[in-house]
């Protein structure tokens, strides 16, 4: 192996260069750091200034200060030659040693400095998980961000370090005392385990009693409101003379059939029906989980495309949140409309504490775009196996859906699809399958 330092140019001052040498295998060369007159330096090697003869002092005094000098940065140079020698041989085996390598060698790049104090450390994991996090993500984590810091006003500064059981305690304390939900304490508390875990992957210390934080507690299971058969096929059968309402209704009820989340669903097109062993499916990607997903599409999902000449109905907004809101504040008068007025226990958001709040309502001032998803997994759990269930609604986990409830290949989905359409021939209330004349066919 060799090292060799030499320059590139004639020019005072010249950047000094390093080349790394190993047989044929390896030939690298980077520059340093360090510059030099051409004339004090041959053949690798710093010279040093020769003192004339007859010299004046002063002359003298300023020849040794260069020479002291030149003598540093051969220092230099010689430390730099052990550090490549010592990072060459004890390399490991899948490192390419190339140009590239002795560079971060010869100049390693400057390295953030990771914080260690909680909120600071929130800011660093969003930075390093960059386009990683979906926005939606990214906006929830910033609001844990700031419930922290609200509990430090009253508790004090937290280091990564410090978060053990006893700050766990105080911090559902606090919650509590801010009326947070039992659901809001919990996620918090996982969240911050989230955080102190990936700080600790990266080196940073964390408490042994770390883990515990969130140790004997339970998300509380709340009876979700859904639409049932019945208040399906009341809403599908009431005349609305108003064309943005049908097209509300009309999504409303593919929604309860599909499984989909709004993110989803409102995206649509006649494009993605595929028709296959006698059945229509729809091919998306999920939002959420980026993942592909078939979806039987159901004889009254297929009965609202029909009377649509085989489209999808059209969106409230070119504006993903806007279509979002407008969808919710129509489905909502089309239920008022069908008369779903059922007295139900809703969440409301209170205004004036910003806190979810439990009332008595009809049930159609609790509709919302998530009771379809709902809706689909609530109507069919216990009369299709939660594993086809699943499929559709793309759970990662049979523990995640039943909590809900309280890609999917070619033969979940037809089995599922097969399913569905048993039990809704023995409501004898479905029309004949009819081919959708824009869907494709795959056999």
């Amino acid at each position: 192996m060799a090292i060799n330092f030499f320059l590139q140019s004639k020019k005072n001052p010249a950047t000094i260069y390093v080349r790394l040498r190993e047989g044929r295998k390896i030939d690298a060369k980077t520059k340093t750091k360090f510059k030099i007159d051409p004339e004090l330096f041959k053949q690798g090697k710093v010279k040093q200034l020769r003192m004339k003869t007859g010299a004046s002092a002063e002359i003298k005094e300023e020849i040794r200060k260069e020479n002291k000098a030149l003598n540093r940065l051969q220092k230099d140079l010689d430390s730099l030659r052990s550090k490549i020698t010592s990072a060459i041989n004890n390399r490991e085996e899948y490192e390419v040693v190339n140009s590239g390598w002795l560079k971060e060698i010869v100049d390693p790049p400057k390295r953030d400095e990771i914080p260690t104090d909680l909120t600071s450390y929130f800011d660093y994991y969003l930075k390093v998980k960059g386009i990683e996090l979906k926005p939606t993500t990214r906006k929830k984590i910033g609001v844990f961000k700031n419930r922290i810091e609200a509990f430090q006003k009253d508790y004090g500064k937290v280091y990564v370090n410090q978060v053990d059981k006893k700050i766990g305690v105080a911090l559902q304390q606090w919650c509590d005392k801010k009326n947070y939900a039992h659901n809001t304490k919990l996620q918090t508390l996982k969240v911050l385990l989230t955080i102190c875990n990936h700080a600790k992957e990266r080196g940073i210390p964390t408490h042994p009693e770390l883990e515990y934080i969130t140790k004997g507690l339970r998300y509380q299971k709340s009876k979700h409101i859904h639409l049932n058969l019945d208040e399906l096929d009341k809403i599908a059968e009431t005349k609305l003379e108003n064309e943005t309402l049908q097209a509300a209704r009309d999504w409303l009820i593919i929604s309860c059939y599909t499984a989909q989340r709004v993110s989803d669903f409102l995206k649509f097109s006649s494009k993605d029906l595929v028709l296959r062993d006698g059945f229509h499916y729809l091919r998306v990607k999920q939002e959420k989980t980026e993942k592909p997903v078939e979806i039987p599409f159901m004889d009254k999902a297929l009965e609202v495309i029909k009377r649509r000449n085989g489209e999808f109905p059209p969106v409230f907004s070119q504006n993903v949140e806007s279509n979002k809101a407008l969808y919710n504040r129509y489905i909502k008068k089309v239920c008022r409309i069908a008369k779903l007025n059922e007295e139900v226990q809703r969440k409301k958001r209170d205004k004036k504490t910003n806190r979810y709040i439990t009332e008595t309502a009809p049930k159609w001032k609790a509709v919302a775009s998530h009771i379809g998803r709902r809706s689909f997994a609530t109507n069919f759990y216990g009369k299709i196996a939660t594993p086809l269930l699943r499929a559709a609604t793309g759970h990662a986990s049979e523990r995640q859906f039943l909590r809900y409830v309280g890609g999917t290949g070619n033969h979940d989905s037809t089995a599922l699809a097969g399913e569905l359409h048993t039990i809704f021939s023995s409501r004898n209330k479905e029309p004949k399958l009819e081919v959708i004349k824009n869907a494709s066919n795959q056999n």
